[in-house]
């Protein structure tokens, strides 16, 4: 290489590049020739930052409470030489990176453990990726300080000039962002959540709803129920029973059980279970003595219009579990229960996955006539408040026999979704926007990845594994992941020597130390997004670069730089 030939940016010549720079992408173009072409083409996350300052609880990520980022420079310098190194091999192809993945190929996913949102140079990272790269983006975030004056001003470039460099952006919603979760500091959060969706509707609303567009999905809290007394599974008078709680299953018919079921294939996005369910009646009952359930088992065999559910039996690495009408119903709506016998669990005990926002959504469209994919245009905030009264009835009709369900949705689902109508209602949405299925999606309670281990109460007991058919269809062994083949992932490593010793978490769950400014280059099994094969643990291809400037923000200065959402 000439002391000419270094890597530059379209937009660049030679005399605007610093001798610094000019060494720096040098050094780096030597380096990322080194790497196979598939580094290149299966590129799917391009990390300019790891770690995150909200914290939640919940963070199927494992994110850092630190954040490591690439300075403005250092952000240039590495794409300058990303780009001639994709030149080299792919002179071609329109995207240079992520063009030979099956998911979303050509579009670069700018987060994985970190909110991008807080990143002060996104505008350069999007426009530099579109106008060099020919890569689209898409961003997940949970919203960002309105405060800040720098990130609004650099939100407002992006949502008003960048839009042709979306691939989509989703805004998520949960209980567990600090924003949100802190009482005091809510109607800020609320606030700053409503800002960012007004600040983007116009771009939203360019590339159009749908949940691989523009969209705000929630997520909420499972629904866990302790079976206080050990849970029933045997037979009576000869039929199979299965009592966890207030759920009491019997068979309709006599002396059959459910069968093994599991994952065999996938017809589009739908999961496709190797056994036919065993149909049961299903009813609510409290009584767990040996006469009071036989009792209750006969009452409900003699009852002609009791309610009967598809039973499947699963298997996951905590031991078998089953799954109650674990698919939605033909009408949209999503009754799944799901009961846990202890096996290798800490203990027993099942997790109500039902719906009950997007269930109460549905039954209001139904009485206007409009179906489950069918948009409410002409909805008035009334029709709002119609599906906020039809959550409180169903609170109150579930109190005297399944009380767990009526606390679950006054306490976990009615403050999220007002939350929702404060934000569409401020941010300038109409009534209509609740009730779209494209823009408003409610995704059912958390999965078992990451920190989420924690929340399920001892009834998930290995990290990162399906707990559900349904997440079992996300990312397990036959899934919508495992489809997609490996994937590679770029992005800052923690550097040890900021702290005489790390904190734990400082670095995330997704990230090794270094003891200097060092970013990764990894490829990621999709299932776990980690460097190993899940089912054989057989390490993936990694290459660490040296080189590119990064930048340090402590934890202790996020609050007074107001890097996320929700502060005062």
């Amino acid at each position: 290489m000439s002391a000419d030939d270094f890597p530059l940016l379209p937009s660049e010549h030679a005399s605007d590049v610093s001798a610094e720079s000019q060494a720096v992408r040098r050094t780096l173009l030597d380096q990322l020739c080194g790497l196979p072409a598939v580094a290149f083409s299966r590129l799917q996350y391009l990390q300019p930052q790891i770690g995150c300052f909200n914290a939640c609880a919940f963070c199927s990520q494992s994110a850092g409470t630190e954040v490591w980022q690439f300075s403005r420079r250092g952000l240039r310098d590495l794409i300058a030489a990303l780009r001639r190194a994709a030149l080299d091999r792919f002179p071609d192809e329109p995207a240079l990176f992520g063009a030979a993945r099956m998911h979303r190929p050509g579009i670069m996913f700018p987060y994985l453990d970190n909110d991008v949102a807080s990143y002060p140079y996104l505008d350069d990272y999007i426009r530099l990726l579109k106008e060099t790269c020919g890569v689209r983006v898409r961003i997940s975030t949970v919203g960002y300080s309105a405060l800040n004056t720098e990130l609004q001003s650099m939100h407002e470039t992006i949502a008003s000039t960048l839009a042709p460099a979306f691939g989509g952006i989703r805004f998520s919603l949960t209980p567990y962002t600090l924003g949100w979760n802190d009482r005091t500091r809510r109607g800020r959060y609320v606030r700053d959540l409503a800002n960012a969706l007004r600040t983007y509707k116009p771009l939203m609303e360019s590339i159009g709803f749908g949940k691989d567009t523009a969209c705000i999905e929630l997520r909420f809290a499972p629904l866990i129920g302790d079976s206080h007394e050990p849970i029933f599974d045997g037979f009576i008078d000869g039929y199979h029973v299965i009592h966890a709680g207030p759920h009491l299953l019997v068979a309709r018919v006599p002396g059959k059980g459910p069968e093994p079921a599991r994952v065999s294939r996938l017809d589009g996005k739908r999961p496709v279970f190797a056994a036919n369910p065993i149909s049961y009646f299903r009813t609510l009952d409290r009584t767990h003595d040996e006469d009071g359930r036989r009792a209750a088992v006969r009452a409900l065999l003699d009852r002609p219009g009791a309610s009967a559910v598809g039973v499947y039996e699963f298997r996951n690495a905590d031991g078998p579990y089953y799954a109650i009408d674990p698919a939605f119903r033909a009408e949209g709506e999503f009754v799944a229960l799901h009961i846990y016998p202890r096996a290798r669990r800490k203990r027993a005990g099942y997790v109500d996955s039902t719906r009950f926002f997007l269930n109460a959504v549905l039954r209001i469209k139904r009485r206007m006539g409009i179906g489950r994919r069918g948009r409410f245009g002409h909805a008035t905030w009334r029709d709002v408040d119609g599906v906020l009264q039809e959550l409180t009835e169903q609170a109150e009709a579930l109190t005297p026999l399944y009380p767990e369900a009526a606390r679950h949705i006054r306490t976990a689902v009615l403050p999220l979704v007002n939350t929702l109508v404060a934000v569409l209602a401020e941010s300038g949405f109409r009534a209509g926007a609740f009730f779209d299925p494209r823009f408003t999606i409610d995704t059912g309670q958390i999965v078992n990845q990451g920190r989420a281990l924690g929340l399920f109460g001892g009834l998930a007991q290995t990290a990162d594994e399906p707990a559900t058919p349904w997440e079992e269809r996300g990312y397990g062994k036959v899934s919508l992941s495992s489809e997609r083949g490996y994937v590679w992932r770029i992005a800052p490593r923690p550097v040890s020597h900021a702290f005489a010793r790390p904190p734990a978490h400082a670095g995330g769950g997704k990230n090794e130390w270094a003891g200097s400014q060092i970013i990764r280059i990894e490829e990621l099994d999709p299932r776990h997004l980690l460097p190993y094969d899940r089912e054989t643990g057989a390490p993936l291809r990694a290459f660490d670069v040296v080189g590119v400037e990064l930048e340090h923000v402590r934890r202790q200065d996020a609050s007074q730089r107001f890097l996320y959402p929700g502060l005062t």
